[in-house]
C-alpha cells in the first residue's frame, strides 16, 4: 500500500505552528516539499530569529563570517518570509549582536514587517557591545504596538511625533537603550495604557545622556522595574493607584546623588503589595540620614539581596528602618550573597547584629508568616545560620521557613536543631538541587 501523507492533513493551525517551531531554513524548506503547505507559510502570526555567529543557525557554511557579519542567504530567506506573509503579522522577535548587522538592513526589514499591518509585539535583543548604539530603530509615525521590548540598541522616535502613536502600548522594555531624555519622557508620557514598565538605564559612556524622568498618571501600571546608575538624575513616581509590584537595582558605584535618587523613587512606589530591592538599594540608602519620611502600609511581600561581605551597622539601621516600616509584611525572600570567606570579624559582627533579639520590629512579631533564605552564593555557612537564627528567635507567626543551599548541609541541621523558635508552628524545610530536608526545630 502506497504511503499516505498524513502530515498534510492535519488541521491548518496545527500546520502554522508546526512552521512557527522550525529554524527559517529548515520552515522554508518544509514549505516547498508539497503544495498544500505554501500557503501555510504566509499565514504565521509571528517571527523568532537569531543572528549570530553561529553558521548552522545562519544556514551558510560558504561565508567567511569574520568579512562578512550577516549572511547573505540569511538576509533572503528572512526578507523571502516577510515578503511572503499575508498578515496580520503580530509578534517579531530577534536576537542578535550589534557587530554583525548594518542598521539600515534591520530597519528595512521592519519597515517591510509594519508595512504589512497589525504588529503587536517587537522584540529585539541586542547583544551588548561598544558598538550597540549603532543598531539603530526607528519605529513608524503610525502602528498598534502593544509590546515594545529593545534591549543594547538606539531608539529613535518619529520625527512628527503625535501623543495617539502609542496609545496601544501596554508592555514597555528598555534595556541598556540609548535613548534622549526628551523622546523617553514623550515616550512616557503618551503610554497611559501601560500595565509593565521595564526601565534599565543604559551603561556609563559618552553618547548615554543624563536621565531626569517624571512618571505621571499611568492608571493601569501594575508592575515595574527599574534599574540606575550615575545618569539618572531622577525618576519621579506619581498617580499610579493600580501598582502592585516594584523591582529596583541600583549601581554597585553608589553616590549621594544616587541614593536620593533611589529615595525619591523608593518613595513613589511606597504602595505596592510586593517589593524587590537588590543590595545596591541598602548601600545606597545607607548613604543617607535616617528615619526616612515614607513607609510601606500595603506591602505583603519583600525580596532583597544582602551582600553580607559589606553589611555594617549603617546597613544594618537601613534594614531594621525597612523592616518597621512595613507593618503588614507576611511574607519575606532573602538572598545572601558573598563572593569571598568573610573574615572571622565579619563573620562575628553578622552574628552580633542578626541573633541578638531585636525589639520594635512589629512585621516579626505579628504578620510574618513566610520567609525564604537563599544561601546558594554564600561561602561562609556560619554567618547564613546566623541569618536564620535571627529569624526563628524573632517571628512569632512564622509558619514556614525555607533555606536553599548547596553544601553544608549537617552544619545547618545541628545549629537549626538548637535554636530557640518564637512560632510553635514553624516548620523549616531546606533545598539544595538534588535533595529536600525537613528539620524538627521543636
Amino acid at each position: 500500500m502506497a504511503e499516505v501523507d498524513r502530515i498534510s492533513f492535519l488541521p491548518e493551525e496545527i500546520k502554522i505552528s508546526i512552521l512557527s517551531c522550525l529554524q527559517v531554513k529548515d520552515a522554508i524548506r518544509t514549505s516547498t516539499l508539497a503544495r498544500s503547505w505554501r500557503h501555510v507559510y504566509t499565514l504565521l502570526p509571528s517571527l523568532r530569529l537569531g543572528c549570530f555567529r553561529d553558521r548552522d543557525r545562519l544556514g551558510d557554511t560558504s561565508k567567511d563570517f569574520d568579512s562578512c557579519p550577516v549572511s547573505s542567504s540569511w538576509m533572503q530567506r528572512v526578507n523571502h518570509v516577510v515578503s511572503s506573509l499575508q498578515g496580520p503579522f503580530l509578534d517579531f522577535q530577534l536576537s542578535l549582536h550589534a557587530d554583525f548587522i548594518p542598521s539600515s538592513l534591520l530597519q528595512s526589514l521592519l519597515d517591510l514587517l509594519f508595512q504589512k499591518g497589525g504588529v503587536q509585539m517587537l522584540h529585539l535583543h541586542c547583544h551588548y557591545s561598544f558598538h550597540s548604539h549603532k543598531v539603530i530603530v526607528r519605529l513608524p509615525p503610525f502602528h498598534s504596538l502593544k509590546v515594545l521590548r529593545l534591549s543594547g540598541c538606539q531608539l529613535i522616535l518619529p520625527k512628527k511625533f503625535r501623543g495617539f502613536h502609542f496609545h496601544c502600548l501596554t508592555t514597555l522594555s528598555l534595556y541598556n537603550v540609548l535613548i534622549s531624555n526628551h523622546h523617553l519622557q514623550l515616550l512616557l508620557d503618551t503610554s497611559k495604557n501601560l500595565t509593565t514598565l521595564m526601565f534599565y538605564a543604559r551603561d556609563l559612556d559618552d553618547l548615554a545622556p543624563d536621565i531626569s524622568l517624571n512618571i505621571s498618571f499611568l492608571p493601569f501600571l501594575t508592575y515595574a522595574q527599574f534599574g540606575i546608575n550615575v545618569m539618572v538624575d531622577k525618576i519621579c513616581l506619581v498617580s499610579t493607584p493600580r501598582l502592585e509590584e516594584a523591582h529596583i537595582t541600583v549601581n554597585s558605584y553608589v553616590s549621594e546623588k544616587l541614593a536620593r535618587v533611589t529615595l525619591g523613587l523608593l518613595t513613589g512606589v511606597s504602595m505596592v503589595s510586593s517589593l524587590h530591592l537588590d543590595c545596591g538599594v541598602l548601600k545606597a540608602l545607607s548613604l543617607l540620614a535616617l528615619p526616612f519620611s515614607f513607609s510601606f502600609p500595603q506591602l505583603k511581600c519583600l525580596m532583597f539581596f544582602l551582600n553580607v561581605a559589606s553589611m555594617d551597622q549603617r546597613t544594618r539601621d537601613v534594614l531594621h528602618w525597612l523592616l518597621k516600616s512595613m507593618p503588614f509584611l507576611e511574607e519575606l525572600d532573602v538572598k545572601l550573597l558573598s563572593f569571598t570567606k568573610q573574615t572571622e570579624g565579619v563573620a562575628t559582627l553578622m552574628r552580633e547584629l542578626l541573633v541578638t533579639k531585636q525589639n520594635g520590629v512589629p512585621c516579626l512579631d505579628q504578620t510574618l508568616k513566610s520567609v525564604t533564605i537563599h544561601l546558594n552564593l554564600l561561602k561562609e555557612v556560619m554567618t547564613g545560620i546566623s541569618v536564620v537564627k535571627f529569624f526563628l528567635l524573632n517571628a512569632k507567626v512564622l509558619k514556614l521557613l525555607k533555606i536553599l543551599y548547596y553544601d553544608n548541609e549537617l552544619s545547618l541541621v545541628e545549629e537549626l536543631q538548637k535554636v530557640e523558635v518564637a512560632s510553635l508552628d514553624a516548620k523549616v524545610v531546606m533545598f539544595n538541587t538534588k535533595t529536600k530536608v525537613t528539620v524538627n526545630v521543636k
